[in-house]
């Protein structure tokens, strides 16, 4: 279950393509082996052309081709099995040997970058509070939340009932508890910022120095989500349990700041030893460690 490159969305401008695609009928054309259908917008005027190469999708706008889709399940026919490295590189000259151009020249939109693991995501997403400020989305299919996701305009960052999402998408029973994590970020995410990464074009993709970087990101990116700590109640004394509740309830804990200062200072110091005290690290790190491990088997293979 060792994944890291899912979906890609790149885009390249064809020379010289036939005059037809320019010419916005309301019919299929034949080019490069493929057969386009039109595309048209809410008024019905035909604004492009589509086509596919399996589970890829190809989308001609004007002489702009646009190609997108998980290379994961071209390669496998699904993204909850091992992906290597190795594979990554298999997939991506099968897909350049089936296409009209050269994919490797093709400029990056998107890359998204997961993970597979056995492990129990409402257990895991439950306890995600925020990343730098924004607040976790549940995920929803059918009334039934299977996963949280951390949205912004550039990226998402997701972890979800992997197990679940398949049997609900298309009907695969997964005998393990999988849960996928995630994160999908567009070329500003990963190229506008203080130590960028430096996905331009398809080939990048293929630098083993910048699957490593994207690898780190994803485990850097899970490691900055503030969590709840996994704490086990039972040995606790009526004493610290009144304090954690206080402390970790905002009006009252406020309240105590406000009102009583030095006995909120002596406590607020208490209530951290206390957390400190009570942590279970190894539950802590249970899922960044599985990451670790995953992460590092799809780069060595």
């Amino acid at each position: 279950m060792a994944t890291l490159y899912d979906t890609i969305k790149s885009k390249i401008i064809i020379d010289n393509l036939p005059n037809e695609f320019l010419a916005g009928e309301l019919k299929n054309l034949k080019w490069a082996g493929f057969l386009w259908r039109p595309i048209q917008n809410k008024n019905a005027f035909v604004i492009g052309y589509q086509s596919e190469l399996q589970n890829i999708h190809l989308k001609m706008y004007g002489s702009e081709l646009q190609i997108e889709n998980s290379l994961q399940k071209f390669y496998m026919g699904n993204n909850y099995q091992d992906f290597t490295f190795s594979q990554v590189l298999t997939a991506l000259d099968k897909l350049n040997s089936n296409l009209p151009i050269d994919i490797y020249k093709t400029t990056l939109l998107r890359a998204d970058v997961g993970v597979v693991i056995k492990h129990d995501t409402t257990q895991e997403t439950d306890r995600w509070l925020d990343y730098k400020g924004t607040l976790p989305i549940p995920m929803i299919k059918g009334n039934v939340i299977y996963g949280k996701e951390i949205r912004k305009t550039n990226y998402k960052f997701k972890a979800y009932n992997k197990t679940f999402e398949a049997q609900k998408t298309t009907g695969v029973k997964l005998e393990e508890q999988l849960m996928r994590v995630e994160l999908k970020g567009n070329n500003r995410y990963f190229n506008n910022r203080t130590n960028p990464i430096g996905l331009y074009t398809v080939q990048d993709l293929i630098d083993p120095i910048k699957y490593r970087l994207l690898a780190n990101e994803l485990l850097n990116f899970y490691a900055s989500i503030k969590k709840k700590t996994n704490l086990n109640f039972s040995n606790w004394s009526t004493k610290e349990t009144r304090l954690y509740g206080y402390m970790n309830y905002e009006d009252s804990a406020k309240a105590m700041k406000q009102h009583h200062k030095e006995t909120h200072k002596k406590e607020r110091g208490q209530f951290l030893k206390l957390l400190s005290k009570y942590q279970d690290t190894t539950k802590e790190n249970i899922v960044k460690d599985k990451l670790k491990s995953k992460v590092a088997f799809s780069i060595n293979n």
